[in-house]
């Protein structure tokens, strides 16, 4: 059961009262949410359904704060919930076209539209900075296809594109295909060595808006509806998160950002080793073999 949060909840009343908004948010961003679920979800029978009211306007998904507001508002219709961040909620999220309404029924209740979850659960990592200017540099990842290591080692190639994700959300994985399978590529053939290996392109991020957090969806309905600018062919999330609804994994989009010195190429082995195989030297503008070690910047 999700513990009674009792300053939390006071301080919600207080910053509504007081019409503070963006100090409702900052509550919100860092909350823990019960979901009502079933007495089979709970046993693990069946996968959780999402609890849904809806009115004229759109569909909405419902979380409480507490237990205690849950009962205040569903009375014993549920006695059973399960409880997420707001990261695991976007990560998960059902429908873009769909809002969240917390606590609904209290006086202190609050309906966000989908864009507004997505922003408060994904933030850019310039906010991200701002939040915490003693963190220092984001370390981001992209899974390498054989054709993106042979363009940065045989090629020389210096720049990165695509997607990428936060590398420390993905840290716990020690597996080449749960790796592949966390990213929402596990079917994609090539990404996986004929070893069962993957490779990594890891650096630190500088210049931190030249990764742009994918808001969007599948059409410009869906992207519309979370005031995105991306559109992907499914399962793409568009909430700031990896497609993988299992998962909650930051992802970024980028367009060909130079790579900083020290960006480095790895290898995650079917044993759970890593290997690093390869270190962007910026002085000499090349990638050196591992065993080669880069010149260190002044």
């Amino acid at each position: 059961m999700i513990g009674v949060d009792v300053s939390l909840e006071e301080r919600l009343r207080l910053a509504w009262a007081e019409g503070d908004v963006a100090g409702c948010l900052a509550l919100l961003r860092v909350a823990q949410f019960g979901l009502p679920i079933t007495e089979r979800a709970a046993r693990g029978e069946e996968r959780p359904a999402w609890a849904t009211v809806a009115d004229e306007e759109r569909v909405w998904v419902v979380a409480y704060t507490s237990a205690e507001a849950m009962r205040a508002s569903i009375g014993e219709l549920t006695a059973y919930h399960r409880v997420v961040t707001l990261p695991e909620l976007a990560a998960g999220w059902p429908d873009p076209r769909w809002g969240l309404a917390v606590n609904p029924g209290a006086p202190e209740g609050f309906f966000l539209e989908s864009g507004t979850v997505a922003r408060l659960a994904a933030p850019s990592l310039a906010q991200d900075r701002d939040a915490d200017p003693a963190a220092g540099p984001p370390v981001l990842q992209k899974l390498l296809r054989p054709v993106d290591l042979h363009a940065y080692l045989a090629e020389g190639d210096s720049r990165v594109s695509g997607y990428c994700h936060h590398a420390m959300d993905v840290a716990h994985i020690a597996t080449p295909a749960v790796l592949a399978d966390a990213l929402g590529r596990g079917g994609e053939e090539g990404v996986l060595t004929d070893q069962g290996s993957v490779h990594l392109l890891r650096w630190r991020a500088a210049g931190l808006n030249l990764y742009r957090v994918p808001y969007g969806g599948v059409d410009e309905e869906t992207r519309d509806a979370v005031a995105g600018w991306v559109i992907e062919e499914p399962p793409f999330a568009g909430m700031g998160f990896g497609p993988n609804a299992d998962q909650v994994v930051r992802e970024y989009r980028v367009d060909g950002a130079g790579l900083p010195h020290g960006a480095e190429i790895w290898e995650l082995t079917t044993g759970g080793a890593e290997h690093r195989r390869a270190v962007y030297d910026g002085d000499l503008d090349r990638w050196l073999l591992a065993h080669v070690r880069p010149r260190e910047t002044s």
